[in-house]
C-alpha cells in the first residue's frame, strides 16, 4: 500500500474498539396480579412468562472510520442471549431453553474532539440479527420432534459515550447503548415433523440497554 495512500486515507481516521458489555432486557416478564403463571394467556410463549439475561465474557469488536474530524462511519459486532423461564413441576424455575441473537450493527457517529484527552461521541444505527434457540433437553424429551423455532429480527439503536487517550495511539472507551430491536418471533411445535402446521406462537422480547467498557486503538 503507498504511504501517500496510507497517510491520507487510513492514518487517523480508522480505529478498532474492543469492548466488554454488560446488558439488562427492557421487558422480561409477563405477571399476573398473583406474579408469574404458566397458564397466564398474555405469556411469551405458552409456559414461558419471563427472560433472565446471560451475559458473555468476550469483547464486542467495532471498526470505525472518521470521514471528517467530527463525523464518521463504523460497523460492530453484538451478540445477545436470554434464558427462557417458566415453573417447573414442583414450583422451581426451569424453562425450555435459551434464545440467542447474532448479528451487525452500521451506523453513523458524531464526536467533540477539543484539547483534552477525553473525547465525548454520540452513535445512531441500524442492526440485524440473526436468532437461534437452544431447547433443554429436559423440554425436548431429547427427540427431535418437539422443538422451538425463532426468525432473525434487526432493529435501530443509540449509543453515547466518551474515549480517554493514554497516549499514542491508545484509548480507553465507555459506553452506554439502547437497542429497539423488534421482538423474535416463535413457534413452538409439539410434533415438528409429523405434524408441521401445529405449533403455538409467541414472541421473545429481546430490546435491552448495555454498559460497556474497553480499548480502541487509532491506526
Amino acid at each position: 500500500m503507498p504511504s501517500g495512500f496510507f497517510d491520507h486515507w487510513v492514518r487517523s481516521r480508522l480505529t478498532i474498539v474492543a469492548d466488554w458489555t454488560r446488558f439488562s432486557l427492557a421487558d422480561s416478564r409477563r405477571v399476573t396480579d398473583h406474579g408469574p403463571d404458566n397458564k397466564n394467556r398474555a405469556n411469551l410463549l405458552g409456559s414461558l412468562w419471563g427472560l433472565d439475561p446471560k451475559q458473555h465474557y468476550f469483547p464486542d469488536p467495532s471498526l470505525e472510520y472518521r470521514i471528517v474530524s467530527v463525523f464518521g462511519l463504523g460497523a460492530s459486532y453484538d451478540q445477545r442471549r436470554a434464558r427462557t423461564l417458566d415453573w417447573g413441576p414442583n414450583g422451581e424455575i426451569v424453562g425450555d431453553g435459551d434464545v440467542e441473537i447474532r448479528g451487525a450493527q452500521v451506523y453513523v457517529f458524531g464526536r467533540y474532539p477539543n484539547r483534552s484527552r477525553v473525547t465525548p461521541y454520540a452513535r445512531i444505527g441500524l442492526a440485524r440479527y440473526r436468532s437461534r434457540f437452544f431447547v433443554l433437553p429436559s423440554w425436548s424429551g431429547g427427540g427431535p420432534g418437539r422443538a422451538i423455532q425463532v426468525d432473525g429480527t434487526s432493529g435501530r439503536f443509540f449509543a453515547g459515550g466518551f474515549r480517554i487517550s493514554v497516549g499514542g495511539h491508545a484509548a480507553l472507551d465507555a459506553l452506554y447503548r439502547y437497542s429497539f430491536i423488534r421482538d423474535v418471533a416463535a413457534r413452538a411445535y409439539g410434533d415438528i415433523i409429523n405434524k408441521p402446521n401445529q405449533h403455538r406462537n409467541g414472541a421473545l422480547p429481546m430490546r435491552n440497554s448495555a454498559l460497556g467498557v474497553g480499548a480502541a486503538y487509532r491506526f
